[in-house]
């Protein structure tokens, strides 16, 4: 079974499957005058501008190449539509779509909970899923629903470590449920190659695309349910895409930043943009942005910013400025291809000699049904502009390595963590030789202390790959230094 969000010429038969199931199920327990605001609410003029604008997302299930059933929802986690084909209830096919669209909604959403207006015959299913009445039947417009949430747990779709600073961040490649972690939140309807990249890259995007986004989910469902009369009014501008109260931070979110007091220059955020929309065969989208320096001695300040600018596009010119041959093989070869990189990053530390930023970047890199998750990390002086490494801030001796490995399998919360390595393996690898691009080391400073470890690149099917896009291990400031170099670096942290 593929679950997958829809593409904009996928609409029109979406909805004629829901009418179809409508008609079949849910009419009767309508009046004329609901049954006349649900076909008005699903033609597809009201429909369409919903789609493309990014207030209705509508996920798919097909099966030998047919679509059998929609899940269609807001952007506050409000279900709207859902409807699986009579000949395909009782098969999973319900739960896998309803599992989908919760995922995305914790992760991509960022939302606490899905809420539903229930058709009556929808109850019985939905209270299996978890989700609870939250008032009485009503009728409105001839419509009758019964209004129900469901609470997201979104500990449950992104891994957290249990250190001071839960850093590791986990994904599960190829199945992952959520098709676009926060990549495609903001405007998600299907997007190809431009004129742009035709110009740039004609040997390489030459054949029309679909992308898909593919999902296999087990359990049986079958059923409907619309929420006829309160549709489209959701004023985006409100929401604020935060988690839930008493949610535990995770990520970047987690890392505690400084900064001095004293910090005499100005940071501002840059932003490069950039989505194909004038192709339906395949997606384009790149939002990444970064910080720059502003006050900087001039050859400094540029050192640094290009630094900072050159870390953040990385994926941007790997897949689509400057592709290799197996990028654009991939995109030829992939059925469903996608190029998408969005990248968030937190000034970490910061002051007057040293800045240090983390950048998380969610992408595609050619094909949809691999989804990537990587850390990057700038450490970079003020005085000079010298970037560093992990290996010019700390000696690896035996001891250091044993503390740092402790604090791998603590934050992986598994002592079998990286055992596929040997100790000179891994300390090979934090020096910089990354294993085929596989065990990239990186550091970062924080209010706390320093955190080392590895960005994770697994080939697919690596019998090693336990999931984690990235994780490192938490030094005190204190304790560091103990392993410390000569490196100009330690003059520069406060």
């Amino acid at each position: 079974m593929d679950i997958r969000i829809l593409q904009e010429q996928e609409l029109l038969p979406a909805l004629h499957l829901v009418w179809n199931v409508f008609v079949e199920e849910v009419a009767p327990s309508y009046t004329p005058e609901g049954v006349e605001e649900f076909r008005n609410y699903i033609k597809y003029d009201n429909i369409s501008p919903m789609f493309r604008n990014g207030e209705l997302i509508f996920f798919g299930a097909f099966e030998d190449n047919g679509l059998k059933g929609i899940m269609a929802f807001r952007r506050d986690g409000h279900i709207s539509l859902f409807f699986v084909r009579r000949d395909s209830q009782g098969r999973g096919i319900g739960r896998s779509l309803c599992d989908a669209v919760t995922a995305y909604c914790a992760t991509v959403l960022k939302v606490d909970k899905a809420t539903v207006h229930a058709a009556p015959g929808a109850v019985a299913h939905y209270t299996s899923f978890g989700f609870q009445a939250t008032g009485e039947e009503q009728v409105v417009n001839g419509i009758r629903f019964l209004p129900m949430e469901l609470a997201i747990d979104q500990s449950a779709h992104l891994s957290a470590g249990k250190s001071r600073t839960p850093l590791i961040v986990g994904i599960a490649i190829g199945s992952l449920l959520l098709l676009a972690v926060l990549i495609f939140g903001i405007y998600i309807a299907v997007r190809g190659i431009s004129s742009y990249i035709q110009e740039r890259h004609t040997d390489v995007y030459e054949e029309p695309y679909d992308d898909r986004d593919g999902h296999d989910y087990g359990d049986d469902y079958g059923s409907h349910d619309y929420d006829g009369h309160d549709r489209g009014e959701h004023n985006w501008d409100d929401f604020d895409g935060s988690y839930g109260e008493g949610e535990a931070l995770s990520g970047l979110e987690a890392v505690p930043a400084y900064e001095a007091g004293d910090f005499k220059y100005e940071t501002e955020e840059k932003v490069y943009s950039y989505t194909d929309e004038e192709k339906t065969s395949m997606i384009v989208d790149f939002q990444v942005k970064y910080p720059q320096i502003n006050g900087l001695d001039k050859e400094v300040g540029t050192k640094v910013n290009d630094a900072l600018k050159e870390c953040a596009m990385e994926t941007v010119d790997k897949i689509y400025t400057n592709p290799s041959d197996s990028v654009k093989e991939g995109v030829l070869a992939s059925e469903y291809p996608a190029l998408v990189s969005y990248v968030e990053y937190k000034v970490s530390y910061l002051n007057n000699e040293f800045v240090s930023v983390i950048f998380q970047d969610y992408s595609y890199q050619g094909d949809s049904s691999t989804y990537y998750v990587n850390l990057r990390a700038r450490n970079i002086s003020l005085r000079d502009g010298t970037v560093y490494e992990v290996k010019d801030i700390v000696n690896t001796d035996k001891a250091f390595m044993d503390e740092w490995l402790e604090g791998m399998k603590d934050e992986a919360d598994d002592d079998s963590f990286l055992s596929e390595l040997s100790r000179a393996q891994m300390e090979s690898a934090l020096k910089g030789d990354s294993r085929d691009g596989v065990y990239r080391a990186n550091f970062f400073a924080d209010a706390d202390g320093i955190e080392i470890g590895f960005d994770f690149n697994y080939k697919a099917d690596d019998p090693d790959d336990l999931g984690y896009a990235w994780v490192t291990a938490p030094f005190d400031f204190g304790d560091i230094r103990e392993y410390k170099t000569n490196s100009a670096f330690w003059d520069e942290i406060d």
